[in-house]
């Protein structure tokens, strides 16, 4: 088996790849899509369809942005 990596789409800097498993034939026997990350590349994770990876993109900039919000520590009481 060989796969073929095809990128789909960019998203936020994050690369959408769809990756088709071939047989000596040069049959599709399977496909999913992976999501890289914008700085090293690395695999963040992967779903069955495209739409599954841009909610991994979607959720993991909602999540940095929820945790860059700084929390008020520095109200006092009255």
């Amino acid at each position: 088996m060989r796969t073929l990596r095809t990128l789909e789409s960019r998203v936020l800097g994050y690369a959408i790849e769809r990756v088709d498993e071939r047989d000596h034939l040069g049959t599709v026997r399977a496909t999913w899509y992976e999501v890289l990350g914008p700085e090293l590349g690395n695999v963040l994770g992967s779903c069955a369809d495209r739409a599954g990876a841009e909610r991994i993109v979607i959720r993991r900039e909602l999540e940095q942005a929820r945790r860059a919000l700084p929390l008020n520590t520095s109200v006092n009481a009255a």
